[in-house]
């Protein structure tokens, strides 16, 4: 089994540097972006697309749909981290938000902390532990494509990598020094021999 993590294109917000909630669209460069993945995907054999809920996702999921002629499904399980909602269409930078994240990943890393209504790290936990699930499964014959957003397949990757053993700790520290851009697919393999294998990370060649 293959599957094909793909962060979705850049969102107006990307391009604004804000914070996201789960409605924000694609930018026109978000949609060009998809195009030129969804070329690239046509040299890929794929036999089913899964797309988080949330628009960005969606409409790159669509793109790509229209070029393979694979209908989408939608999977809330790949929708990305909540992160505090009084964060959502703030500068990324401003420093009132940062102190708020701030005080977010102290509780993050408590395990089953929140600062307000974000997700815990137990949360993400179990739903990168479902998406695994399910794709063994459901889909251990075909290849899988996930559209998904940066943090989400970060904690996918780290679940697969880790399994019972990985903590907020770890996690963090991934997710801090490991870089998704648009558009950028990370493939994993599973095979009953290894387990799960991380065979790309990140290739953005197509743009």
């Amino acid at each position: 089994m293959i599957i094909y993590f793909i962060r979705h294109g850049e969102s107006e917000g990307n391009k604004k540097g804000l914070h996201q909630g789960p409605e924000v669209p694609l930018s026109e460069e978000g949609v060009k972006q998809g195009q030129v993945l969804a070329e690239r995907l046509k040299k890929h054999r794929i036999d089913v697309i899964y797309s988080s809920s949330m628009v960005r996702a969606k409409q790159t999921a669509e793109i790509i749909s229209d070029q393979l002629k694979i209908p989408v499904e939608s999977w809330e399980n790949l929708k990305e981290i909540r992160n505090p909602s009084e964060i959502w269409g703030k500068p990324a930078e401003d420093e009132r938000i940062l102190k708020i994240k701030e005080l977010a990943r102290n509780k993050f890393i408590k395990g089953d902390g929140r600062y307000s209504d974000e997700e815990t790290f137990e949360e993400l936990n179990r739903r990168a532990e479902g998406v695994l699930e399910h794709l063994l499964l459901h889909h251990k014959e075909q290849n899988v494509l996930c559209i998904s957003h940066a943090t989400m397949i970060k904690m996918i990757v780290c679940k697969a990598i880790f399994g019972k053993s990985l903590t907020p700790e770890i996690f963090l520290q991934l997710r801090e020094h490991l870089w998704l851009k648009n558009t950028g697919i990370t493939v994993c393999e599973y095979t009953d021999r290894w387990g799960w294998t991380l065979v790309n990370w990140n290739d953005t060649s197509h743009i």
